[in-house]
């Protein structure tokens, strides 16, 4: 495997990846939790802005005023994403014995194209397999994250699950992007979009009390939806214990006022940023985007 251009740290990052790969499920899960939990506390201890955001974050989504007990969550996150990294090398065999999917009949009658919006919750990853499962031909969405080992690990195991020799697609964001996600729906398959993006420092949705613009992949997703008719099934991943989650696929969004795309496109919007609330409200600290979650930050323009 070609490793120039990484440094020091990214190349003892993928080597340990190798070395987890051959790894049960659980030691590799546990040795992120670990080294999840070191990170957290040195980051503690060190005050790091992260650590304030989620400070924050924790008091205003959670109510938690007592500084001790936030220390506790943030851990407690912390563990969650070290996990997260350290799966990536044995989620194909997650996905093989520790995933579950619920919901599975809102996808049984469907044919023809289809758009799933999901986040970056629990094993976010594990979507490519839900759509591998109920035969679903998909593009996925990306953002070509600048960490060019962790992106490598990421590109990895999506195409193990979707291969693009079979029909898939994995597209990075760009200008062109929806054009080639446009294309892709017309064709007659699906698409995958994470709703919850995290680009120029800001987190595009959910509102968590913020005023959002009409942009983003939410807003993208609705368009899409309205413009083409097509059915936009709600689907994301909860970590239920240690490495083992379950996907939750949820009825489809009902456009409500057709009287023109414009509000209907908003009507759908909005009802996608009340249910991705819902999901990281439900379950704030398996919520990968929650450091980097600036609730006072204004959007551009």
């Amino acid at each position: 495997m070609a490793e120039k251009g990484f440094s020091l740290q990214q190349k003892a990052e993928l080597f340990l990846a190798r070395l987890l790969r051959f790894m049960p499920i659980d030691v590799a899960s546990d040795i992120g939790a670990w080294l999840g939990r070191r990170s957290a506390r040195k980051a503690i201890r060190l005050k790091r802005k992260w650590v304030a955001r989620l400070h924050q974050n924790f008091e205003r989504l959670e109510g938690i005023h007592d500084p001790q007990a936030r220390e506790g969550r943030i851990i407690e996150h912390i563990e969650h994403i070290g996990r997260v990294y350290a799966e990536y090398p044995v989620l194909h065999k997650i996905a093989a014995e520790r995933l579950t999917v619920r919901g599975s009949e809102h996808l049984s009658n469907i044919n023809g194209p289809i758009i799933c919006v999901s986040a970056h919750t629990g094993h976010w990853e594990l979507m490519a397999e839900v759509m591998r499962r109920h035969d679903i031909m998909g593009a996925v969405l990306y953002d070509p994250i600048p960490d060019k080992a962790r992106l490598q690990q990421a590109l990895k195991i999506r195409r193990y699950f979707c291969p693009e020799d079979t029909g898939n697609r994995h597209i990075p964001a760009s200008p062109t992007a929806a054009r080639e996600l446009l294309s892709w729906l017309k064709s007659g398959r699906g698409l995958l979009l994470y709703i919850d993006e995290e680009k120029d420092g800001l987190v595009w949705s959910p509102a968590l009390g913020r005023q959002l613009p009409f942009a983003g992949n939410r807003v993208m997703a609705a368009k899409l939806a309205v413009k083409h008719d097509v059915p936009l099934i709600p689907i994301h991943i909860q970590r239920k214990n240690g490495a083992h989650y379950e996907a939750v696929i949820e009825a489809p969004i009902v456009v409500g006022d057709t009287s023109s795309r414009l509000r209907a496109t908003e009507d759908v919007a909005a009802q996608l940023n009340d249910v991705l609330e819902r999901w990281v409200k439900e379950d704030l600290g398996h919520w990968y985007w929650l450091a980097q979650l600036n609730l006072d930050k204004p959007f551009p323009g």
